[in-house]
């Protein structure tokens, strides 16, 4: 088992440093050396947020019903092949077909695996056949703290990277590197069917949650680095140094998930994190200060993936084993569809220099999303 969730852990430590890499890189790529306006990087996040949904079902499917090491494998090459293209031919036609190739969506920046993310549903299913229920919440905190660490480690690195052409080709082989650590990977899994579907309602609940949190992460979480770019023309040098802070700050804190989830259970761990992380994104646009937004941009992610490793340990205790990965997949499809309209919507408001809505829309439908956990889960707590 433990050399399992090594492999595991090494190809999340490495796919998360590329993932740093492009994050930072991507929006200066579009707006600085290609002279795109904000709304074309817009509706790049957003159609690169489709095809993760896409991707990550298909792959789900296939992860059930065939093979989920070898989905994996095959969802996984997507991110390298997409900074290979960027590498050879720096265009602005082809950085767009890139960033929908290996999803370059943004939907959860460093900490949520954002770039390359549809392979995610994936890995955790593979990890809940090899990792017992009991170790679960401990096990996804662990994971959530190198995916973050390392894409913090990633972003910080961009500083020390000539130009953004060099940047894509690292991140292409260190995540190419990375798939070579789950061939040996060994595990066993229930196959399912690809037509039952017996944890359709609980898939439903996570799913409709789910949905919100994608809406509510495409309004706003693509556009915190553009936000700086635009509002205070932070130099891409400082920006990495922040966004490297508030990486290692979010790659801690999920450590601390099994502690709360001891506390609080399930539903109060998820109600106080979100419910923080909600006012801190209302303040955003109100203190027009620097420095300020900037340690609220830095806190803020440690307090959105707080409660992700017990959310994902609490679905896979209610979803039938054989269905796990479409479980993952789903709620994944309804994120990332949500978030693929949210970020249409900001694009849109900031193009007719609404900058501050978003902030504020972003509030009211976490708030709404806040109760519809308490009504789904309060009677499972």
């Amino acid at each position: 088992m433990y050399k399992n969730i090594a492999y595991i852990s090494i190809f999340r430590v490495l796919r998360g440093i590329a993932g740093g890499i492009i994050m930072v890189v991507f929006p200066y790529l579009i707006l600085k050396d290609f002279h795109k306006s904000i709304g074309y990087l817009g509706i790049i996040y957003a159609l690169a947020t489709i095809s993760t949904a896409l991707l990550s079902v298909v792959g789900g499917v296939i992860a059930d019903v065939w093979h989920r090491k070898n989905a994996v494998i095959l969802i996984s090459l997507l991110l390298p092949i997409s900074g290979i293209l960027v590498y050879f031919k720096a265009s602005y036609v082809i950085a767009f077909l890139s960033a929908v190739l290996g999803g370059y969506s943004a939907t959860g920046s460093l900490m949520s695996g954002g770039v390359g993310g549809a392979v995610m549903p994936m890995v955790n299913a593979l990890a809940t056949d090899i990792i017992p229920k009991e170790k679960r919440v401990f096990a996804y905190s662990v994971f959530t703290f190198l995916t973050g660490i390392s894409g913090a480690f990633g972003a910080y690195l961009v500083k020390y990277i000539p130009n953004d052409k060099d940047a894509f080709l690292i991140a292409s082989l260190l995540s190419f590197v990375g798939i070579l650590f789950i061939i040996p990977i060994d595990a066993y899994h229930k196959k399912g069917r690809i037509d039952t579907l017996t944890s359709k309602k609980t898939i439903g609940q996570f799913s409709v949650v789910g949905f919100l949190n994608g809406f509510s992460q495409g309004l706003i979480t693509p556009f915190l680095i553009p936000f700086f770019i635009i509002v205070y023309h932070i130099k891409k040098s400082d920006m990495a140094s922040w966004a490297f802070v508030g990486g290692v700050l979010a790659s801690f804190a999920p450590l601390f998930a099994n502690i709360l989830y001891r506390h609080l259970g399930n539903l109060k761990s998820i109600i106080l994190t979100r419910t923080i992380g909600t006012l801190m994104i209302f303040f955003m646009p109100l203190v027009k200060n620097l420095y300020i937004d900037l340690i609220l941009y830095s806190l803020y992610p440690s307090f959105r993936v707080l409660a992700l490793p017990i959310q994902q340990s609490m679905m896979s205790e209610m979803v039938d084993a054989s269905e796990m990965a479409r479980a993952f997949s789903l709620n994944q499809i309804s994120r990332l569809g949500a978030s693929s309209i949210g970020t249409f919507l900001t694009s849109f408001l900031w193009e007719l220099s609404y900058v501050g809505l978003p902030f504020f829309i972003y509030s009211s439908i976490m708030a709404f999303n806040i109760f519809l956990y308490k009504k789904f889960f309060g009677n499972k707590e």
